[in-house]
């Protein structure tokens, strides 16, 4: 199979994960015998010396309608011409037009590559915004010829689902090398959230006022840290800054922080807050669960969806009031006797068993 990765507004973005990481898996898969990547020239670097495919080149414009138009027909031409069969789309607003002029495109070069348009993220959009979203999705549909994403990630972004859909879930990276380290006797529990607190549909000072009521609340019974790796607001690094308990690392990379997370075992926390976030599902409960961590999860759908489909047993589950999450992290982190079993279906989890079974299954399908 031939395939070619439309990554553009997507890559470097918080939570475009799978935008880094298939096309590097792609690469490597013996199914696979070429990998395209298609994205702005800052993103060549990262496409040609991490990922390892090549690089096809999209110019910016000021206008969208013909930065759409010119990357569409672009894309189209080298689909021909490199004999392509799967065109990946990774969705973002700005690629719903791409999409529909490359449909277009494809169509009149008459290349045969279907087009999967995947969904990463659920729908935050709210009121006449999130109508208008739908919308476009809905004509959007027209033009493709399948729908993929994690659970509820499609489903929250159309009205009608018309077209066919396919799951593909979240999943952790490659660990670093080595065993989990076993904590120390007498060594503080962690408390740890990563990810970013900058987006205000994060509603992030939940957790700056959860994290004030732990240490204001003389509950604990052992030394207790709480660690935060994420890109933060100058506001919030301040509140942060005032709590003793409280460590920032601002943004890691993934090889890095997961080495922390390696040698700093303990409690991890999964917030996603009702308004936003009820049906999203979570990379970092993922990232907890195969780093043997304790979990203090929101209770929401996206994240007992997640929970169920992984088979993740343990967790404990939290409503949004400060309160309940301050006192289950509390409990949570007495009671912590260090690493957890490693839970049963985790080599499932793997993205390189993510993107044999789900994503390469997908491509085997359409081809």
């Amino acid at each position: 199979m031939r395939v070619l990765y439309v990554t553009a507004n997507v890559l470097g973005d918080a939570g475009a994960n799978a935008a880094e990481i298939f096309p590097r898996l792609a690469v490597a898969d013996a199914r696979i015998e070429h990998v395209i990547v298609a994205d702005f020239e800052h993103n060549k670097i990262f496409i040609k010396d991490r990922q390892k495919a090549e690089f096809l080149r999209l110019k910016a414009y000021k206008s969208p309608w013909v930065q759409a138009w010119r990357s569409a027909r672009r894309i189209a031409k080298k689909a021909k011409d490199s004999r392509i069969d799967l065109i990946h789309v990774f969705y973002r607003q700005p690629n719903v037009p791409l999409l529909i002029f490359l449909r277009l495109w494809l169509i009149v070069l008459w290349a045969p590559a279907r087009l999967i348009m995947d969904h990463r993220s659920v729908n935050l959009a709210r009121g006449r915004r999130a109508v208008f979203k739908k919308l476009r999705n809905l004509v959007m549909q027209v033009f493709t010829h399948h729908l993929a994403g994690n659970p509820w990630a499609a489903e929250t972004n159309h009205f009608v689902i018309w077209k066919p859909k396919h799951i593909i879930d979240l999943g952790y990276d490659a660990l670093p090398e080595g065993e989990a380290a076993a904590p120390a006797k007498g060594a503080p529990c962690r408390i740890w959230f990563i990810g970013s607190l900058r987006p205000l549909n994060r509603k992030s000072e939940f957790l700056i006022e959860v994290f004030d009521k732990i240490a204001a609340s003389g509950r604990a019974t052992r030394p207790i840290e709480i660690h935060v790796a994420g890109p933060v607001r100058a506001a919030q690094a301040t509140a942060l800054r005032a709590n003793p308990m409280v460590k920032i690392y601002g943004r890691l990379p993934r090889h890095k922080l997961y080495a922390f997370l390696r040698a700093k075992p303990g409690i991890g926390v999964a917030f996603m807050n009702d308004e936003f976030h009820s049906f999203a599902p979570s990379l970092k409960f993922v990232e907890y669960a195969i780093m043997q961590f304790g979990i203090v999860a929101s209770d929401t759908l996206g994240l007992r969806t997640q929970a169920e489909r992984m088979n993740l047993p343990g967790v404990v589950f939290a409503k949004e009031d400060s309160d309940e999450w301050a006192v289950k992290l509390l409990d949570a982190a007495n009671a912590w006797a260090g690493l957890a079993p490693v839970w049963a279906d985790a080599p499932l989890w793997s993205y390189e068993d993510i993107f044999s079974r789900q994503v390469v299954g997908l491509y085997e399908r359409l081809v």
